[in-house]
């Protein structure tokens, strides 16, 4: 693991590129992290907008993780700088698509942005519908909605990436991107108004 002021990089990362690669995302991979990158820099700006200071930067196996201190923000807030990832790749795939004709760009800013925004918990999507019922009706009430909407969701995820990858060979990564929807849910945990990867000192962020 090597470690420079707030950011850190695992071992995991080097594999988790890897992994992908042999899935089958080799021809796009650049773009995938190029995007990524693009993704993680909406959360930052949104959150430096926000007056949320940041606490550490992480690449692991996961993907990336954010640690700030959002203790201060109010849920609206909170809310758009979790959605400002996914925001980042949608307005990229449009200039992409529209703009610069590069539809290879898009699709992979498309597909990441609309990923992010799955009602998981262990992405941006999930993390914004847990503010939003936390903000609406209380803590303990988005814990159970988005327990069973999100376990319902990764499940009917990895279920069709898995008759895809079998029945058409679509290729291993879309497997691994769904079962990595999965895996932090069992079990899963969300700590009252906190329970947001990386928009809360006490959490943090897994995935891109």
């Amino acid at each position: 693991m090597w470690r420079w002021g707030k950011f850190e990089l695992g071992w995991g990362f080097g594999a988790l590129i890897a992994v992908a690669a042999l899935a089958g995302a080799g021809p796009v991979l650049p773009l995938v992290l190029l995007s990524a990158a693009c993704h993680e820099m909406g959360h930052l700006a949104a959150l430096r907008l926000a007056g949320a200071r940041v606490t550490q930067f992480r690449l692991n196996a996961f993907g990336a993780e954010i640690q700030a201190d959002t203790r201060y923000l109010s849920y609206p807030r909170e809310i758009l700088c979790t959605l400002a990832g996914p925001a980042v790749n949608l307005l990229l795939a449009l200039v992409f698509a529209r703009g610069v004709g590069n539809f290879t760009a898009a699709g992979a800013n498309l597909l990441l942005g609309t990923f992010n925004l799955l009602p998981v918990p262990a992405l941006d999507g999930g993390r914004a519908l847990h503010l939003l019922v936390s903000w609406m009706l209380d803590p303990m009430a988005a814990d159970q909605a988005c327990r069973w909407i999100g376990m319902g969701c990764a499940l009917a995820l990895t279920g069709a990436a898995l008759v895809l990858t079998v029945r058409y060979q679509a290729g291993l990564f879309l497997l691994l991107g769904a079962a990595g929807t999965l895996a932090p849910q069992l079990p899963l945990r969300f700590p009252g108004k906190s329970g947001v990867r990386g928009l809360r000192r006490q959490r943090r962020t897994v995935g891109g």
